[in-house]
């Protein structure tokens, strides 16, 4: 993958997250305020999490700087909490293509702590929306590291206009200073 197409896949891949980030809260707020589910928000939030996937892929599949890499990463990692704190509120609620031994690992860890913490767990997964903003900033953070990327990419394949040589010249007299000869 050339430098310049992984760029353009980089800075796609991370404008459609960040498109994405809206629609995101209005299924969550669907699944608040009307008779609809959760069901898109928990969707929409695994295509999330699996472009995030995508994003470090790219960096690491086109060889892009370290940055590009991190950007994906801490966007894998804050979905992966954000997931985590619906989880700590509804330990039960699961999505039909989750596989088995992921429903067993969230009745392993987290119906215990949510038993535990008791009403105090939906305190803790309140923070849901904050940490929802979290991606969103690293979102735009993301697009604009990108399209910084870019940019240094299109300079670095403008062609260099050639040297200009000099041919050196010939030095120059020595000023005659009246009254001295």
């Amino acid at each position: 993958m050339s430098n310049r197409l992984s760029v353009q896949a980089y800075l796609g891949a991370a404008w459609l997250f960040l498109i994405l980030i809206p629609v995101q809260f209005y299924f969550a707020a669907a699944g608040s305020f009307s008779n609809l589910t959760f069901s898109p928000h928990m969707w929409l939030g695994l295509g999330l999490h699996a472009l995030t996937g995508v994003l470090i892929v790219i960096a690491l599949v086109g060889r892009l700087p370290r940055r590009a890499l991190e950007w994906g990463a801490l966007q894998f990692v804050l979905i992966g909490i954000q997931v985590g704190l619906a989880r700590l509120q509804f330990p039960g609620s699961t999505i039909s293509a989750e596989p088995q031994f992921v429903r067993d690992l969230v009745n392993a860890i987290m119906v215990p702590i949510h038993n535990a913490l008791g009403s105090g767990s939906g305190i803790i997964a309140s923070l849901h929306g904050l940490n929802g903003l979290a991606i969103a900033a690293a979102a735009v953070l993301t697009v604009r590291y990108g399209r910084s990327l870019l940019k240094s990419a299109r300079i670095s394949t403008v062609a260099k206009p050639a040297a200009v040589v000099v041919p050196p010249s010939e030095p120059e007299p020595e000023p005659v200073l009246a009254g001295k000869e």
